[in-house]
């Protein structure tokens, strides 16, 4: 990854925190960190918000060895954050949410998945207390039916290669049910990719225990008994899952362990 990290701030303690990920992450990767504010009615005055975040790019520099960017727009957070990535080219964004509660200029609840998914880059979510990780080193990776899962596959490796993280890849099985040929097709990619990258993979089939619409609840219980540090999945609803996948996405990048959540949109 040769472009910086960018995380965009609303200069909270869990923005704080995504700073800090995102400046472990970078000085592993070699590259630099870049700080967006994207001012609103609820912001502080310009001046506040560049004191602010110039203190933060001095911890960063500091932790890192590069020099911080700093930039300062003014606009919505799901127009600004987008076009800013595309326009730069960011390779990698990070990203804290604050849940279901806050105030309006938060990234709070749904509005996390309404953002993502307009990102073109990955995107590392992590919740108010999601711990640092120094290193990623078990790595969930449900199956999905997206014909862009290669995608996906391309996220981890960046991780399992900074990393050396072990990858999971986990499947649900429902007694008459059929998985759709792209899922099987995504299955056997990943493996292949993986196997010739030399990342260490483990391949999960679980029976269904968890008797609820979506994945993610069993997906969750899966993540804690293997001690996983990340959950990778793609944001957007797959074609075949549309009617429940946007909640079940939701429900991993909030979830209750608190795990750091890699979306590939």
């Amino acid at each position: 990854m040769k472009k910086p990290v960018l995380v965009p701030t609303d200069l909270t303690d869990v923005a704080t925190k995504a700073i800090h990920q995102a400046g472990i992450i970078a000085k592993k990767a070699g590259t630099s960190v870049s700080l967006l504010h994207v001012l609103n009615e609820k912001s502080p005055s310009r001046e506040d918000a560049e004191k602010q975040l110039k203190i933060e790019a001095e911890r960063v520099k500091e932790l890192t060895g590069k020099v911080c960017e700093i930039l300062l727009m003014e606009g919505s957070i799901f127009e600004v954050i987008p076009q800013v990535t595309c326009d730069q080219g960011f390779d990698l964004m990070v990203i804290g949410t604050h849940g279901i509660h806050g105030i309006k200029q938060h990234f709070m609840g749904a509005n996390i998945l309404k953002l993502v998914n307009r990102i073109h880059a990955p995107v590392l979510v992590m919740q108010k207390d999601s711990p640092l990780m120094e290193n990623f080193r078990t790595l969930v990776m449900p199956v999905s039916s997206h014909v862009d899962f290669h995608k996906e596959i391309d996220s981890v490796l960046f991780f399992t290669s900074l990393f050396g993280t072990e990858v999971h890849l986990y499947s649900i099985y429902k007694p008459g049910f059929e998985w759709p040929e792209q899922t099987l097709k995504n299955i056997e990619d990943a493996k292949s990719t993986f196997e010739s990258n030399g990342v260490t993979l483990i391949r999960v089939k679980e029976e269904q225990k968890v008797f609820s619409q979506g994945y993610a609840k069993q997906t969750l219980l899966y993540a804690g008994s293997a001690g996983a540090d990340l959950i990778s999945v793609m944001s957007t609803p797959s074609d075949d899952y549309y009617y429940f996948a946007a909640a079940d996405k939701e429900a991993l990048l909030l979830n209750d362990l608190y795990l750091q959540v890699l979306c590939t949109g």
